[in-house]
C-alpha cells in the first residue's frame, strides 16, 4: 500500500468518524479508531508531506478539524462531569482496570 492509499484510507476513517460523532454511535467511533491508528502510524514512518496528494492531505485536515469541532462539546461536557464528581469529596471513581483513581486538583 502507497502512502497515498493509506493517506485515501484514512480520507474515509475520518469521514466515517465524523458521520460516527454526528450520530453518537461510540461503538462505532472504537472501531474507527482501531482502524486510523495502524494508518497514522504508517504515515508517520513512511510518507513525507512533499509526496503526498495534496487534494487528500487538504481532505484529511479538514475533515480532522471538523470532527475536533463535533468532539469538542462532548469533551467539555465529560470534563465538566468530572469535575462534579472530583469536587463531590469522597466520592471514589474508578480507572478501566477497576482500581481507584485519585484525581489531582486541577484535572
Amino acid at each position: 500500500m502507497t502512502a497515498a492509499d493509506v493517506l485515501a484510507a484514512l480520507v474515509q476513517a475520518l469521514r466515517e468518524e465524523g458521520e460516527a460523532l454526528a450520530a453518537g454511535d461510540i461503538d462505532r467511533l472504537a472501531a474507527i479508531a482501531d482502524r486510523k491508528e495502524p494508518l497514522l502510524q504508517s504515515l508517520s514512518a513512511h510518507a513525507r508531506a512533499a509526496d503526498l496528494p495534496r487534494e487528500l492531505v487538504q481532505q484529511a485536515k479538514a475533515l480532522n478539524d471538523r470532527n475536533a469541532l463535533l468532539l469538542a462539546p462532548r469533551l467539555a461536557a465529560t470534563r465538566a462531569r468530572l469535575e462534579f464528581l472530583r469536587q463531590a469529596g469522597g466520592a471514589a471513581l474508578y480507572g478501566a482496570n477497576g482500581q481507584p483513581v485519585a484525581l489531582s486538583p486541577g484535572r
